[in-house]
This record gives C-alpha cells, structure tokens and sequence, in this order.
C-alpha cells in the first residue's frame, strides 16, 4: 500500500521525536556519569592545598610523660640513696633547708653546692648541658646539720612523682597549707630500715594507697601540685619560675611503729 504524502510527513516527524528522546536520554546519562566521577575524584584525588584546620581544634595527645626516671641520687640518709624523685628534664632546683621537727634526721646532699653565679638556672638545662648535680642550701645554722633536715626538689606542675626509695605507704593525709591551699601528705616506711620514715608532702592526685609497697624510682605517687601565683615560695629564689616542688624530709620512728 503506497503511503500518503501526509503520512510520510507524520512518520518522519514521529521518527525525529523518537532521535531526540534517545539524544536526550543519552546526554542526562553522560552528564549524571560526569557528575559523579567528578564527585568521586574531589574525595579520592588529594588537592594541593592543604585542608584548613579550626583554630580551635584540640591538639593530638603524643603521649604521657612516663613514671621511670633515672637513678640520679640526690641525698643519702645513714647510707641508704634516696633518688631523683621527678625526670631531670622538669627538675628547676634542688635545695636543702632546715625543718621545725626535733624527729627529722639530717641528709647527706649529693653533688656539689651551687653558687650564688647559677641562680635562676634550671637544673634541666645544667644536666642538659653535661653538668652534674646541683644544690642549694637554704637556710644556715652553726652546726649545719639541721640545714639539711628538709629537702625540696623544684619540678613542673603535674609532672610524675616517682617513689624516691623502697619501701611501704603507712599513711596518707590530706590537709591544707595556711588553711587554704589543700596537699597531701604521705609517710612511705623504709624497707632498708623500718625506724626511718620518708614524709613527702606537696603533691597533688596520688596513685597509691596505704599498704602499698613502692619501689624506688618506678612506683608512681602521684604529681607534682602547682601552688597559686601569689603564693611566696622559698624555692622560687633559685628558679625562673613561681618555685613548685615536692619536699622531702626523713623522721626517725619509734620502734613499736616500726613492723615492717
């Protein structure tokens, strides 16, 4: 059957309309497909430029400082060491002074007395530098034996606090310096003499409890506490800082105490 001029013209516009459908559909499908690998290559290609971190983006915790410290011995009582009770590169000074305690035995400082040419220099930077032990003598007497009855060890707040000989925690207190300012107080029984009790004081969140038995230079005891900036520290003399530190002192106890 031969076809009309009207239908051939309907057939061939039908036929166009289908070439543009196809051309359409065909177009949206390559667009859709550019579209996603560029989406695809924004995440999975690195760019050039760096990406922009907040100002206020907490910085990465590397690591805690570790409890061990080295076996520098700062003092020595009847012959036992009582170590370096901090890590040297937070050690600002080490003083001895004179105590308000008839009970309290003098210490034997170790190193040499430092002069009056080294204050304000931190400990650190002096072993940093290759030098060895310092210390300071803070009070004076005729005798000089009480001047060495307390022993203070200047350190940055919150730095570990290393149990400084061997032995066993008797007892730990709580109190407050001037009825303000709250400490802790701990008595560690010396397993090398029972009749001895180490007192260290100015610490803040202990990790042992009584009846704990500690090791020297790897038992933590807690951290070094910081004292407000008002505070008049004694040991800040010899520092470049406020003089936050730990402190020593050695008392001799009676013997029904001393059952180790």
């Amino acid at each position: 059957m031969q076809m009309t001029p009207a239908s051939q013209r309907q057939r061939a516009q039908a036929l166009r309309r289908d070439q543009i459908k196809r051309r359409r559909a065909i177009a949206s499908a390559v667009v859709v497909t550019l579209v996603a690998l560029a989406v695809w290559a924004a995440y999975a290609i690195p760019g050039q430029a760096p990406a922009v971190v907040p100002e206020n983006a907490a910085a990465p915790v590397l690591g805690e400082t570790p409890a061990v410290t080295e076996d520098v011995v700062i003092a020595r009582v009847e012959g036992i060491e009582i170590l370096l009770p901090v890590a040297r590169d937070v050690t600002t000074a080490v003083a001895f002074h004179s105590v308000d305690n008839s009970d309290a035995i003098p210490l034997q400082p170790s190193g040499e007395r430092a002069s009056g040419g080294t204050l304000g220099q931190r400990l650190a930077d002096i072993f940093a530098g290759g030098g060895g032990l310092q210390y300071y003598l803070m009070t004076e007497t005729g005798g000089g034996s009480s001047s060495t009855a307390g022993l203070d060890i200047g350190a940055v707040p919150g730095s570990p606090v290393v149990s400084p000989v061997d032995g066993k925690v008797v007892a730990m207190k709580q109190y407050k310096i001037l009825g303000r300012y709250d400490d802790v107080e701990l008595h560690i029984q010396l397993s090398r003499d029972p009749s001895l009790l180490l007192v260290v004081t100015h610490m803040a969140h202990p990790r042992v409890t009584v009846g704990e038995v500690v090791a020297r230079g790897e038992t933590q005891l807690g951290e070094v506490r910081g004292f407000p900036a008002g505070l008049d520290q004694a040991l800040s003399r010899y520092t470049s800082d406020t003089g936050d530190h730990v402190q020593l002192m050695v008392l001799r106890i009676t013997p029904e105490l001393a059952d180790f």
